[in-house]
C-alpha cells in the first residue's frame, strides 16, 4: 500500500508555486533568512519537500523566487498626485503598505542578514535601482512645477529618508503608520526641500 501524497488532488503548476513562494515569504519575515526552513514552508503550502526541490533545487533559489515575485509587484510608477507633498505621501504610503506585508517584512530580512547570499544581496540592490527610477520621475515633476531645486537637493537623499522612518516605524518599533506621523515626516521633507 502506497502512502497517500501530501498534495494528492491539490491544482498543479502556478497555484502551487504561488502557495510555496507565499509561505516562503511569511517564512522569512517569520524566521528570517539565517533559520528559513523548507520544512516550514512544505507543509504551510501543504506540498511536501520534494515538490519544492523540483522546482527551486536550492533554499537560495526558493528565497530568490519569492523576492522576485515581490519587487516585480512593488515595480509600479509612483503616482502623479500634481504636487510634491502628495507624490512623496503616497510614496510613504506605499512603502509602508509593502513593508507590513510578509514580502516586503521578507525582502528587508533577508537584505540585512548576515546568511545573505550573492543572489539576495543582487536582488536587494536591483530594488533600490527600481525604487530610486521611480523617485527620478517623482523629483522631474517637481522641477517642473518649481517645487524642487536641482542643484540643491538629492533624490537619492529623500529616498532614503523616507525609507528609513517607515523601516524604522514598521519594522523595529512595531507601531503602525498613522496619518499624524506620515504627515509629519512628509512636512518635515517638504519644509526641507523649499
Amino acid at each position: 500500500m502506497s502512502a497517500s501524497r501530501r498534495d494528492a488532488g491539490r491544482a498543479r503548476g502556478k497555484p502551487i508555486e504561488r502557495a510555496i513562494l507565499a509561505a516562503t515569504l511569511d517564512e522569512l519575515a517569520e524566521h528570517g533568512l539565517s533559520t528559513l526552513s523548507v520544512a516550514r514552508i512544505a507543509a504551510a503550502a501543504q506540498v511536501n519537500k520534494t515538490t519544492i526541490y523540483r522546482r527551486w533545487p536550492t533554499r537560495e533559489s526558493l528565497v530568490a523566487a519569492a523576492l522576485e515575485g515581490t519587487l516585480c509587484e512593488a515595480a509600479n510608477a509612483l503616482a502623479d498626485t500634481g504636487s510634491l507633498r502628495g507624490d512623496l505621501r503616497h510614496m510613504l504610503d506605499t512603502l509602508a503598505v509593502r513593508m507590513a506585508a510578509p514580502g516586503g517584512r521578507a525582502l528587508v530580512q533577508a537584505a540585512l542578514s548576515e546568511a545573505s547570499t550573492a543572489a539576495v544581496v543582487e536582488l536587494s540592490a536591483d530594488s533600490m535601482v527600481r525604487e530610486q527610477e521611480a523617485v527620478v520621475d517623482l523629483v522631474t515633476r517637481a522641477v517642473v512645477r518649481g517645487e524642487w531645486d536641482p542643484a540643491r537637493h538629492q533624490p537619492d537623499a529623500v529616498l532614503t529618508m523616507i525609507i528609513g522612518a517607515v523601516m524604522h516605524r514598521v519594522m523595529l518599533e512595531r507601531l503602525p503608520i498613522t496619518e499624524g506621523w506620515a504627515d509629519t515626516v512628509v512636512d518635515v521633507i517638504v519644509r526641507g526641500l523649499a
